[in-house]
């Protein structure tokens, strides 16, 4: 089984963390996904952004959920990297609308914690729909309540469960939650048996943030599902050195 390689927030390492400039560099580099994060605007447009505050990536600051989309449409988010000025927040349906013509899968991650946007997930869920894209979709998410309310609202919807501390028998508990994969850490892998017993009850293992060597080796020889990284043609040099 060849693993695959997702971009973390996009080619990252390389361009601003989750911008379209990101996500074109990570096709272009040869990825098989790419991983995002999305919240909420004042206004209920669906954003792509990782932090709930724009103060780390952009010129402004302030919550997302506290601005409309126009707002944040007024800033710079091309956080210090050099040649990408005026770059501008995404919003979900225009990576969508990338992800229909790119080849690409798509890990959709719900930040819906330390604030909780109320109808994330439907309006998250309508969107995929109406482009079509169920199946190049996964939903994962650190609030595992968000991910069981993607599986009510639509029980074929793929959930990842997402966390960074090593779990006891972690398909036991995917499996509780009718998750089709988890999305660990990978230093959580280490723990003996995570990785054989997840494979043995058919539950998939994407893992994050794997940007140096000998991890990317190590999870490729394990043949996990996907590796998420913020170097994405460096992991994918590997893996055409070292697979098989």
């Amino acid at each position: 089984m060849e693993t695959k390689i997702w971009a973390h927030r996009g080619a990252s390492a390389y361009a601003p963390e989750n911008s379209m400039e990101a996500f074109v560099m990570a096709q272009k580099m040869g990825a098989d996904g790419i991983e995002l994060d999305i919240h909420l605007t004042k206004d209920g447009h669906v954003v792509v952004a990782h932090d709930e505050t724009v103060d780390r990536c952009s010129n402004g600051s302030g919550y997302i959920i506290d601005k409309t989309l126009t707002e944040l449409m007024e800033l710079d988010f091309s956080n210090g990297k050099e040649n990408y000025s005026n770059t501008r927040i995404p919003t979900l349906e225009q990576v969508l609308e990338f992800i229909k013509t790119s080849g690409l899968y798509l890990n959709i991650e719900i930040k819906s914690g330390i604030v909780l946007y109320d109808g994330i997930e439907e309006k998250t869920i309508r969107l995929v729909s109406k482009m079509g894209l169920e199946d190049k979709v996964i939903y994962s998410s650190f609030n595992h309540y968000s991910l069981s309310i993607v599986k009510k609202l639509n029980p074929a919807a793929p959930i990842g469960l997402l966390y960074s501390e090593a779990m006891v028998d972690p398909y036991v508990y995917a499996r509780h939650l009718g998750a089709e994969a988890i999305h660990p850490h990978f230093k959580t892998l280490m723990v003996p048996g995570t990785i054989h017993n997840c494979k043995k009850h058919g539950i998939k293992i994407h893992t994050w943030t794997v940007d140096e060597r000998e991890h990317i080796i190590w999870l490729i020889n394990e043949e996990v599902d996907a590796i998420m990284t913020n170097r994405p043609d460096f992991a994918i040099s590997l893996r055409n050195t070292y697979k098989g």
